[in-house]
């Protein structure tokens, strides 16, 4: 065998073969990895490894860092593989640190219920059917006065607010008052009684109604809403001029 076809065969370079049969250990990168060129080369000869071994320890090799043969390449290795390293290490922490930031402002800043709106006004989008027993808008009130009030009873006085975030303030006597709610789609709904009580907060399915019993002033989110037919005291409430896209707020007194 060549020492061409040697070096072929152990995956090394010539001088590196040559190095082991001279055993010119300092041109060979460390004692680790001497032992395994040398194990590997006894392996195609067929001679005993372990007696190599064996006599490489009775020969007290110099121990020296594995990479640190040649100077033109073992310098830069380590060098750059801790740069890459640092520069990871770095970008993590700044990564972290920003997460961190918006994490912060974003419990601060952004309302409670955002999250539960926004999956709310992504439910089932398709249009419903009209709603029977939807009380129009009288023809003298403005445009902008949505709300069906209800008929006011003796001795008690109801008055429509027509605002973003509108009022239907009734009689205050009525104790106990409650909500009935009619989906026809899939809805999310929060309802909260006047001590700030959740009285109902889920989804609802199709087809399914809700009633709801507290002390009033009632505060309703209602996503979906173009599919949720809200009635108090008898009366149906409009909900979409109260309403954002999909999701209307409102407070019923």
């Amino acid at each position: 065998m060549s020492l061409a076809d040697a070096a072929q065969a152990l995956k090394l370079g010539p001088r590196q073969v040559e190095a082991l049969e001279a055993e010119d250990w300092k041109s060979l990168p460390g004692n680790t990895m001497i032992r395994g060129f040398v194990r590997n080369y006894a392996r195609l000869l067929n001679i005993d490894a372990e007696a190599l071994m064996r006599a490489l320890d009775a020969a007290q090799l110099q121990q020296k860092a594995q990479l640190e043969a040649s100077a033109g390449t073992t310098a830069s290795l380590p060098h750059s593989g801790r740069r890459r390293a640092e520069r990871r290490d770095y970008l993590a922490v700044i990564s972290g640190l920003v997460l961190l930031g918006l994490a912060v402002l974003a419990y601060f800043f952004v309302p409670a219920d955002l999250w539960q709106s926004q999956l709310a006004a992504l439910i089932d989008r398709k249009p419903a059917p009209p709603l029977e027993n939807t009380a129009p808008a009288p023809p003298s009130e403005p445009a902008s006065t949505a709300l069906a009030a209800p008929k006011a009873g003796p001795g008690e006085s109801v008055t429509v607010l027509s605002a973003p975030h509108a009022t239907v303030l009734s009689d205050a006597s009525v104790a106990g008052g409650g909500l009935k709610l009619s989906f026809a789609q899939p809805a999310w709904v929060e309802i909260r009684d006047a001590r700030g009580q959740v009285l109902l907060s889920g989804l609802s399915p199709a087809g399914s109604q809700r009633e709801v019993h507290g002390q009033p002033p009632f505060s309703l989110v209602v996503g979906n809403s173009t599919q949720v037919t809200v009635q108090y005291r008898g009366r149906v409430i409009e909900l979409a001029p109260h309403s954002s896209g999909e999701v209307a707020r409102l407070t019923v007194e």
